[in-house]
């Protein structure tokens, strides 16, 4: 048995006028198959079962003639539930409460309790030891699918010797909605248990979508994706996408456009060409149309140009650079053209008398002519003196 056999359930007689005194229905509650029964009576006509649960509120079930049982679908338990039965006999309404409240010691049971469905194929649950729960408690899971197929967990996630959560690789016995059982034992007191009814839809974290693909022409671009694989298969309806799209040089500011589009729209998105064409990214996550319980975000995808950019920077470049090398190569003659006067001064020359140079003696008789103030202008004077000199200055 999954729930304790042990459970406390207490019964309570209905005063009605329409009843005989000490008449009983005799009501038992198996909570393990949530199914009610009572004892047939005689001439006994149709009834109606009733589960008054905390928070779904009256859940009633019609009772045929000569049915003297009823089952409800799964629900949780930890929280108590009130069950009562009708039925007609002989004309007249007999009926009978049943009050079923959750055994052992207030605060004992597990709490924080979650799972996680991921990659379609893994599930992980947790939950977290009772505030009041004793130092040897142990805990132990068991699911049971819509099929009424119960397991328990394969492979317990321990903390100091205690069950706290538990993996699953294979979920091939899960159905749409699993009930799932959280019960406990120890030496030292009762150990209340805690239930929940899970939907795998509303657990499941779905995957990045696949096969991101980007096309761009000169007015927009297409961002197409296909939809990610689930547990179950789902329309297109049933998801919806958040694109997060960023100017590659500026994924560190902030400054990125959250876009969120439904799976009814074709799973394809147009993104107005920007028309600086810089380069952009792209990356998708996905979620429940109904719910916003986001998935892990894609690898992003690149897209658009940087070729104006590009060119810009390259001729930046090209004219830095010429300039550096310009600035190099006439130093670099300056300074060889320094070292080189120093080392060879220029040598006077002898003057030529057969191949007299008109500009030569021109030069020489301005520079004789500023000199010497005072002598006579006369040319063929100067020319003499000139050439007197000469040897002197060797």
């Amino acid at each position: 048995m999954v729930l304790d056999s042990a459970w406390l359930l207490t019964q309570e007689q209905q005063d009605l006028p329409t009843v005989k005194p000490n008449a009983s229905l005799n009501v038992k509650f198996d909570p393990q198959t949530t199914k009610l029964t009572w004892d047939c009576k005689e001439n006994a006509s149709s009834g109606e079962c009733v589960l008054i649960h905390k928070e779904k509120g009256p859940i009633k079930k019609k009772v045929k003639d000569s049915e003297c049982q009823c089952t409800f679908q799964d629900y949780s338990l930890h929280g108590g539930v009130t069950l009562t039965v009708e039925v007609h006999v002989n004309q007249r309404r007999l009926s009978e409460m049943l009050v079923y409240t959750n055994p052992g010691r207030e605060g004992t049971a597990a709490q924080n309790f979650s799972c996680v469905i991921y990659d379609a194929d893994f599930m992980n649950c947790s939950w977290a030891k009772g505030r009041a729960a004793p130092d040897d408690v142990q805990y132990f899971l068991y699911i049971r699918s819509k099929k009424r197929i119960e397991r328990e967990c394969p492979r317990y996630l321990k903390d100091s010797g205690t069950h706290v959560g538990c993996h699953l690789q294979d979920l091939s016995g899960l159905t749409s909605y699993n009930y799932f059982l959280v019960n406990g034992t120890s030496q030292e007191t009762g150990i209340q248990f805690f239930d929940s009814v899970l939907l795998l839809k509303e657990i499941e974290q779905y995957n990045p979508p696949d096969n991101i693909t980007v096309q761009c022409n000169e007015s927009h671009c297409l961002i197409r994706w296909e939809k990610p694989r689930t547990r179950q298969q789902w329309p297109n309806r049933e998801f919806q996408y958040q694109l997060d799209i960023q100017r590659r040089r500026d994924t560190s500011s902030g400054r990125s456009q959250l876009i969120v589009v439904f799976g009814d729209s074709g799973n394809r998105y147009n993104f107005p060409k920007p028309g600086s064409k810089a380069k952009h990214t792209v990356k998708i996550r996905t979620a429940d149309a109904r719910k916003a319980h986001w998935g892990a975000w894609s690898q992003p995808v690149e897209f658009g140009s940087e070729e104006t950019e590009s060119s810009l920077v390259h001729i930046y470049v090209l004219v830095v650079l010429g300039t550096l090398v310009c600035g190099l190569t006439l130093g670099c003659l300056f300074k060889r053209f320094l070292k080189s006067h120093r080392l060879f001064p220029p040598v006077p020359q002898i003057k030529d008398k057969l191949n007299d140079n008109h500009q030569v003696d021109h030069e020489m008789l301005w520079e004789k002519f500023t000199h010497e103030t005072g002598k006579s202008d006369k040319e063929e004077v100067l020319t003499v003196e000139t050439v007197s000199e000469a040897p002197a200055k060797l």
